[in-house]
């Protein structure tokens, strides 16, 4: 076990994107395959593993993203004080949040085959209530994240609390109980 986590050091400090993108992806399919069979409570032969796929490709996108925006954030500053701290989180859950949530809702429901009027209409439905959730729990996992964990495991840190955030963010994109066609 050591040596995975020299190994992710090494990697996710040599090649943060290219990381980040991978293990996001892994972390975002995993969390519809959860979405599928604990919430929805999917067989195994009911799984949809093409909507697994989908998803897992949109964390694909997600993580270099991510990786990008943690950088950006820095900018505010490094130290962990509790103005700066705030600085953060205010800016992420102002700007990040609202666009990612609403990102992957609508990329989701894109790979799915929805036309616009189909995905606005689960926007309208579930849009609001995902972001009252995501405000409830991430500006605790952000003040973790900026104040603890170095800059190189930050996309991993929120990409673990991700797990059950995907799954909840899964089920919501395919309208929150509705089986995805």
């Amino acid at each position: 076990m050591a040596s995975f986590f020299k190994w992710y050091r090494f990697y996710s400090h040599t090649y943060p994107v290219r990381t980040n993108l991978v293990q996001t992806g892994l972390l975002f399919g995993v969390g519809d395959l959860m979405a599928q069979s604990a919430v929805e409570k999917r067989k195994p032969d009911e799984i949809d593993w093409l909507r697994t796929v989908r998803y897992a490709s949109i964390g694909c996108a997600v993580g270099p993203t991510l990786t990008m925006w943690y950088k950006t954030l820095d900018r505010l500053g490094t130290k962990n004080t509790i103005p700066i701290i705030a600085k953060k989180i205010l800016v992420d859950q102002t700007i990040a949040s609202p666009i990612i949530n609403g990102a992957v809702m609508i990329m989701s429901r894109v790979f799915s085959g929805d036309e616009w009027p189909q995905i606005q209409d689960k926007l309208k439905d579930n849009y609001v209530k995902v972001m009252l959730t995501s405000y409830l729990i991430w500006p605790a996992v952000q003040t973790f994240n900026f104040t603890i964990v170095p800059l190189q495991y930050r996309v991993l840190t929120v990409q673990v609390v991700s797990l059950a955030w995907n799954t909840y963010l899964s089920f919501m994109s395919v309208g929150g109980g509705e089986k995805s066609k």
